[in-house]
């Protein structure tokens, strides 16, 4: 397969680095929201979590741009196209191969997709239960609440899948990451 030559604009860089940041540090101090509304591991763990929402709009909202390295453009989790890309690089993977597509393209752009869903997920229920303000006796509250925490099993889940792709593209000589570290 060839090699695609691409860079991402440094608004790119930030974005995705604001999603890292907010959204993993969000998730490591949800246990300290426990505590109650008012309590200050709770307020830093909503404020990260405010902050993750504020740069999941923005990337959402530059997905519907014409910006090449975030448009949503070409780019469907639920197209057939997408996901036999998909089965066509886990057969890659299965002869020791690692696949190379387009930015957005089969397993990697599955992969993506289901980072912006659930980190968007824990934004807007996150979100949803400050609004509400820690009324627990409210039905809203406790539903949202579930949903929430059902998003915080997933994040795990996706950072093994992200970060192992990383890895895996850099053992195999192609350290894609270095791209959102380099000018070109």
């Amino acid at each position: 397969m060839n090699t695609h030559n691409y860079s991402y604009p440094t608004y790119a860089k930030f974005i995705h680095l604001g999603i890292a940041i907010f959204g993993i540090l969000a998730f490591l101090t949800g246990e300290l929201a426990d505590d109650g509304h008012t309590s200050s591991g709770y307020l830093l763990h909503a404020y990260l979590g405010l902050a993750l929402t504020a740069t999941m709009l923005i990337r959402i909202g530059s997905g519907f741009t014409s910006a090449p390295a975030l448009t949503f453009k070409g780019w469907s989790p639920f197209s057939k196209q997408q996901w036999q890309l998909a089965l066509e690089d886990f057969r890659t993977l299965f002869h020791l191969k690692v696949p190379n597509r387009d930015r957005h393209q089969g397993l990697a752009g599955l992969t993506q997709a289901f980072g912006l869903i659930i980190f968007s997920w824990m934004a807007i229920t996150g979100t949803g239960l400050f609004i509400l303000g820690g009324e627990v006796e409210s039905h809203a509250f406790e539903f949202i609440e579930e949903i929430h925490e059902v998003g915080e099993t997933l994040i795990p889940l996706y950072l093994a899948l992200h970060v192992g792709a990383v890895i895996l593209h850099s053992i195999s000589g192609n350290a894609i990451w270095k791209k959102m570290f380099s000018n070109s």
